[in-house]
C-alpha cells in the first residue's frame, strides 16, 4: 500500500487500527460519565485536608465502578462516606462506588460522600483544581473541580 508516497504495510495498517479500537474500548466506561457541580471547599492556608463534591451520572447501559482519584495538587485522595452512629459523626472509607447504569452518585453532605483530599495546596476560591476519576476498568476521567468558599453553601 502507498499512501503519499510513503509505503505503508498492511500489518502497520491493521496494527495502527487494531490500537484504535482497543483504546476506544478501553476509555468507553469513563466516557459514559458525565460529571456536574464538581467542586472544592476552600480552606484557610493552615489546613490541609478538604473534600470535593459532585454529582456524577452514568448515560450507559451497565454499571461503571469508581474505585479512586488522585490530583497532582494532593498527596493522595480517598473515597469517604460520612455517617452518624449514636450521635457521632465518622467518615469510612469506601474502596469502590458503583454508578448504576442509566443512574447518578451524589457526592454531598445529603447523601455523606466525598473525595478526602490529603496535603491540599493552591485550594483558594476561584482556582480549579484537576482530578482523575480512576474507575475499575482501568478507565480515567480527569476534569477541573472549582475551589468554592464554602460558606456560601451554608
Amino acid at each position: 500500500m502507498t499512501i503519499r508516497g510513503n509505503s505503508i504495510s498492511m500489518r502497520t495498517v491493521t496494527l495502527f487500527l487494531s490500537t484504535l479500537l482497543l483504546t476506544a474500548c478501553l476509555q468507553q466506561p469513563a466516557q459514559q460519565i458525565r460529571v456536574e457541580d464538581a467542586w472544592i471547599a476552600e480552606i484557610p492556608p493552615m489546613i490541609r485536608v478538604t473534600a470535593a463534591l459532585m454529582r456524577l451520572h452514568n448515560d450507559g447501559d451497565k454499571p461503571v465502578y469508581l474505585v479512586g482519584a488522585s490530583s497532582p495538587n494532593t498527596s493522595s485522595i480517598e473515597i469517604h462516606r460520612s455517617i452518624v452512629v449514636n450521635d457521632l459523626a465518622k467518615m469510612i472509607q469506601q474502596k469502590e462506588l458503583e454508578i448504576p447504569a442509566q443512574g447518578s452518585l451524589e457526592f454531598s453532605n445529603d447523601s455523606g460522600y466525598h473525595l478526602m483530599l490529603y496535603e491540599s495546596k493552591d485550594i483558594k476560591a476561584g482556582n480549579k483544581i484537576p482530578i482523575s476519576l480512576e474507575f475499575k476498568d482501568g478507565s480515567v476521567l480527569t476534569l477541573e473541580f472549582e475551589v468554592k468558599d464554602r460558606r456560601q453553601f451554608m
